[in-house]
């Protein structure tokens, strides 16, 4: 399979397709969503199985997500049986990609902690001492930077060799090893639009959240601490699920611009 280098302009595109499919049926795409996180919220409360499970099932929950947006974008209605549509169509495939990224994730943690054993070791006996000490739980974290920063470069690397890739196995039945590579390099190719799509979305972001501040302390002072409290509970869960559910539609509208036919040129 060939890809294409999308115009840097691309990135803006892949965010408002996908709030656009997310706007044209909200409700489904929000029930989807918050399934999808009580799941994950239910396996992150398991030591280590959970963290397991998330990183194995998450790239079946993502291709179901693909085949939503399809439906979606060819006006048709999403239910929940999309949800679980990749691992009907390839469940190995994707279990692999899952554990794999696993694999890489987990080695990496370890060796960094080897390393680093000492400072992570000091820093984790501040975070448990009764008497807190800010300025010497400073000097620790400045001294975890670089590790802390080769985890940040594990996970980029691990998001763009996985980011096409549920779509490419459950939609085009590309091999894993062939679907890992070819993300990753259509991914280092798109780096302009995938900068853009994530400044983009880091200030939708900003902008949301001081809408919800805003909102709170409005509610706050009417209705006092209770009515901000239950605001927030009402509030937060739905905005969070249209965030992702936005975001798993960005990246298929990204997976068609960069591999299947363009809808526009550049």
């Amino acid at each position: 399979m060939n890809y294409r280098k999308c115009n840097p302009l691309y990135g803006y595109r892949w965010l408002a397709e996908g709030i656009k499919l997310f706007l044209s049926q909200p409700w489904p795409w929000l029930a989807l969503t918050g399934a999808t996180l009580l799941l994950l919220l239910l396996l992150s409360l398991l030591p280590v199985l959970g963290l397991v499970g998330i990183f194995a099932l998450f790239p079946g929950i993502a291709a179901g997500f693909m085949f939503a947006s399809r439906e979606a974008s060819a006006q048709r209605p999403i239910a929940f049986n999309h949800l679980t549509a990749g691992f009907r169509t390839a469940p190995r495939p994707l279990l692999a990609v899952g554990g794999l990224a696993f694999l890489v994730f987990f080695l990496a943690l370890i060796l960094i902690t080897i390393g680093w054993r000492e400072q992570f070791m000091a820093l984790l006996k501040l975070a448990q001492s009764q008497t807190s000490d800010e300025a010497a739980l400073m000097s620790a974290m400045r001294e975890l930077t670089v590790p802390s920063s080769l985890i940040l470069v594990v996970t980029l690397l691990i998001a763009t060799a996985t980011w096409f890739t549920p779509a490419l196995v459950a939609l085009r039945r590309v091999k894993v090893r062939e679907a890992l590579v070819l993300s990753y390099k259509a991914a280092l190719a798109n780096f302009a639009p995938f900068l853009v799509y994530g400044v983009l979305l880091v200030l939708l972001d900003m902008l949301v959240s001081f809408a919800l501040r805003l909102l709170l302390s409005a509610l706050r002072a009417i209705g006092g601490e209770q009515v901000a409290a239950v605001a927030a509970m009402l509030v937060t869960f739905p905005l969070v699920c249209a965030f992702l559910a936005a975001m798993l539609a960005a990246a298929y509208v990204s997976y068609i611009d960069v591999f299947e036919t363009a809808p526009k040129p550049d």
